[in-house]
């Protein structure tokens, strides 16, 4: 009896330790599946942000400088590419798609009692694996795919691969004008235009695993929509067995599908890299080392489709519905992108590919909601460009910008564009080159300038406004007075080639007031704030009219090298009450220091030998002290103040 104890026992061991066995293999493959499933689920997240990279690289004509190749057990699973511009990545490419997890094994049919073997269990689903990729619309934008269709958020709308800037909102119609009669009242002004809506900004989707299923957030991963399962399911149980022996097992459920990559392939020639997508589509990059040029007969793939389809109108000169490199280059003289006989609805809203029309000496551009241009190094003139661009980069060589260039552009009337003063532009990097710059050329901005290129000499009405705590005007300067409306504290002068004169005043409802400018109704004021000015060792002449009008203006200093000061150089500076004349004074015009309502003011003119003075040189109010050894001179010479005349001793 005892024996047979012992053996049961026996037998009882042998069981639980084959069972237990069994459980941890269970468990170890289980462990297994899962971390396979979260190292793709890592890697497809890595490509899915690489991904969005390519497509910015390549909408913003960057290029590749190197691809290294990521080995594991010898065998390449990846690059590592870096770029010109952007950021380093890793893609993880699907030459070898990994295998879908095992389905489990259908368990052991029930015993019947002599009958028929039990049937096969059912197989178990495939696993799957989300394809995520990218695809151009119609308006030339990158968006999301999953398995080949658009992927939607929760309003169904597709989810940009990079961001794209909002719409300005329309302009709000004029009011009419009052009825004719006894003084009609005006027409109520057009309402404001509706504010444009921001742009969205590029989407990058991310996918997780749990509890064995695929989820997708689109929202930085506030919220997750479930896709399906990860892993193969359970073959089904065998049917019990009719009276028989005992059911076979069901059959093993298949294997999953191999994953897919969104990186179906990645292969490079000597020229470019080329990133095959799961369903075909191929990006192509250029590499390059910075100094590297496309094939001159490759295509340029321009980000905005409208510009592409405007320009192919002008210069596809080989008629084959593309621009090419070659055509680019090919275009000279003045390039103009305009909507055509501004009745067509489409606008622009990029030209970065301009930089390729590296033989256009000038340009016309109108296009109000262009936000993006890169102007093509050599490009002699921007005779407009009415956009709204924020940041203006001038191209190296640039010596003219046009009147109003950069106003955004009014189309208040089809077929009769008017300007007006707004510009977009907050900041603007300059170039060693530029020499004109036309009238209003940056509207009514005002901008924090401290110098400005010594290359530019002259400045229309109103080109450029500046507001800092100090100025100094370029060296060759030769610009219309008031071409440069400054209004720092400090001046500084050091240029002779200064040609403005009254005439250049534009209309009578302004008083010109050289480096500044007030309206008759003192509406608006440019030179309120300048309280000294200061000129250089260069200078031999101040200007006609150059510091009229400056009310913050209390001492002129006007030192040694100084030879001459222009007509009404002074004129109508109200609070000017000293003034200090070095000794190498020659000749002061005609009202250069002339205010008619003057409490007083002192002049100390240090020359030993009296200059040339015009008539009302200063204002009626005025004590002027000359040296003692001259004080005669000066009253036989400058009769018309020698009451005024006093003897200074200047040592």
């Amino acid at each position: 009896m005892k024996k047979i104890h012992l053996l049961l026992l026996g037998l009882t061991i042998c069981l639980f330790s084959a069972c237990h066995n069994d459980i941890w293999d269970a468990i170890d493959g289980l462990d297994s599946r899962v971390t396979k499933l979260e190292e793709l689920c890592k890697e497809m997240n890595t490509n899915i942000t690489s991904l969005q990279t390519i497509v910015d690289v390549l909408q913003s004509n960057d290029f590749i400088t190197s691809i290294v190749e990521i080995k594991k057990d010898g065998k390449v699973v990846g690059y590592t590419i870096t770029f010109g511009k952007h950021d380093p990545i890793t893609i993880y490419h699907g030459q070898d798609g990994k295998d879908g997890q095992d389905g489990k094994d259908g368990e052991n049919g029930k015993d019947g009692a002599d009958g028929k073997d039990g049937q096969n269990g059912a197989d178990g689903k495939d696993g799957i694996t989300p394809v995520i990729g990218v695809s151009q619309d119609t308006d030339g934008v990158y968006y999301w795919t999953l398995n080949g269709e658009w992927l939607l958020d929760d309003n169904g709308n597709k989810l940009p691969v990079s961001g794209k800037d909002g719409q300005n909102g329309a302009n709000g119609s004029n009011g009419q004008d009052g009825a004719d009669g006894q003084d009609g009242q005006d027409g109520e002004d057009g309402k404001d235009g509706t504010d444009g809506q921001d742009g969205k900004d590029g989407i990058t989707p991310q996918l997780k695993i749990e509890e064995g299923y695929w989820y997708i957030s689109y929202d930085n991963g506030a919220t997750w929509t479930q896709l399906g399962k990860a892993t193969g399911e359970d073959g089904k149980d065998g049917v019990d067995g009719e009276d028989g022996k005992d059911g076979q097992n069901g059959a093993d459920g298949k294997d999953g599908q191999d994953g897919d990559s969104m990186f179906q392939s990645v292969t490079q020639d000597e020229n470019y890299v080329y990133f095959t997508l799961a369903d075909g589509t191929v990006i192509k990059i250029a590499k390059g080392n910075g100094d590297s040029q496309p094939n001159g007969d490759d295509y340029i793939d321009f980000k905005d489709l409208a510009v592409k389809s405007r320009l192919i109108e002008q210069y596809d000169f080989n008629e084959d519905g593309e621009i090419s490199y070659n055509e680019a280059k090919s275009v000279s003289g003045r390039l103009v992108l305009y909507h055509p006989g501004w009745t067509d609805p489409i606008d622009f809203y990029s030209f970065k590919e301009f930089k390729y029309f590296t033989n256009v000496t000038s340009c016309s551009i109108g296009a109000n909601s262009l936000f993006e241009i890169e102007f093509p190094d050599g490009l002699d003139s921007i005779i407009s460009c009415n956009a709204h661009i924020t940041s203006l980069k001038l191209p190296t060589g640039c010596k003219y910008i046009g009147d109003k260039a950069f106003c955004i552009m009014k189309n208040n009337d089809v077929g009769n564009p008017e300007v007006g003063n707004i510009c977009s532009i907050k900041n603007i990097v300059w170039n060693d080159s530029i020499e004109y710059i036309g009238t209003g050329a940056f509207g009514d901005n005002v901008y924090n300038f401290s110098s400005l290129p010594n290359s530019i000499k002259i400045t229309e009405h109103g080109a450029l406004t500046i507001s800092s705590q100090t100025f100094t005007f370029p060296n060759y300067f030769q610009g219309k007075p008031n071409g440069i409306r400054a209004s720092a504290d400090t001046i500084y002068w050091n240029t002779n080639h200064f040609i403005g004169s009254y005439s250049n005043v534009p209309t009578t409802s302004w008083i010109y007031c050289g480096l500044g400018w007030v309206s008759l109704s003192h509406v608006e004021t440019y030179n309120k704030k300048i309280k000294k000015v200061i000129f250089g060792s260069e200078v031999q002449t101040i200007p006609d009219y150059l510091c009229s009008c400056l009310d913050s203006l209390t001492e002129a200093n006007i030192p040694d090298n100084v030879q001459t000061i222009g007509s009404r150089a002074y004129y109508n500076s109200r609070y000017l009450t000293t003034v200090t004349i070095g000794s190498g004074i020659l000749e002061i015009k005609s009202e250069a220091f002339y205010y008619q309502y003057s409490p007083s003011l002192k002049v100390y003119c240090k020359a030993t030998t009296p200059p040339i003075i015009g008539q009302n040189a200063f204002s009626p109010n005025v004590t002027i002290y000359v040296p003692k050894s001259s004080v005669e001179d000066y009253r036989a010479f400058w009769s018309a103040y020698a009451s005024k005349i006093v003897g200074y001793d200047f040592e």
